[in-house]
């Protein structure tokens, strides 16, 4: 049996993952956009336009040899095209993020999410066990209220797939790699 390479600490190495919806480059700037928007009220550190996404189940800092686990269980989640319509924009106080999110999120959404989760519950991974909230962060450490309110225009983002995030922590903020895509049903896998 080959062990894998190991870290300067003698530890396997690791790595820290998450599923996602990634969104277009248009719909990422117009996300970004919002974030500008509002930043001049809030302050805060406003997400980078490449690390824009709405994360569907955070895993965390997981050995490298359990990706192929993660693969497997997301392999086992079947779901429709759909559209989700991102029509609010408000700020959570207790953590000082400020979010663009959806008033009614689809049950498509919500299969995928669940299915995901059961997946990832039988492969022996954690799940989150607070209800899902579909939304995006634009804005980190906001100092100024935001009372929610109608994005006007709302942001229209036609779903097709899910992606598998690795996020490499930097001092300048982490680095997002989409290291597997998961298609609709009738969609082509990458």
């Amino acid at each position: 049996m080959t062990r894998p390479a190991e870290t300067a600490s003698g530890a396997p190495p690791r790595a820290r993952v998450f599923f996602a919806l990634w969104p277009t480059a248009a719909i990422a700037r117009r996300l970004h956009k919002e974030g500008e928007r509002v930043h001049t009220a809030t302050g805060g550190r406003r997400m980078r336009r490449d690390t824009l996404h709405l994360t569907l189940a955070f895993i965390g800092d997981i050995p490298r040899e359990r990706l192929d686990d993660l693969r497997a269980a997301a392999d086992k989640v079947a779901f429709p095209p759909f559209t989700l319509q991102l029509d609010r924009i408000a700020g959570w106080r207790h953590n000082h993020i400020v979010w663009v999110g959806a008033t009614e999120v689809p049950a498509e959404l919500e299969s995928l999410v669940s299915q995901l989760n059961a997946a990832l519950a039988a492969g022996g991974f954690p799940v989150e066990r607070r209800k899902f909230a579909a939304h995006v962060t634009l804005l980190r450490n906001a100092r100024g209220e935001l009372a929610a309110s109608e994005l006007d225009p709302s942001i229209v983002w036609p779903v097709g797939e899910f992606v598998l995030v690795e996020s490499d922590l930097r001092p300048e903020g982490a680095q997002y790699t989409v290291v597997a895509t998961w298609p609709c049903v009738g969609g082509a896998r990458d």
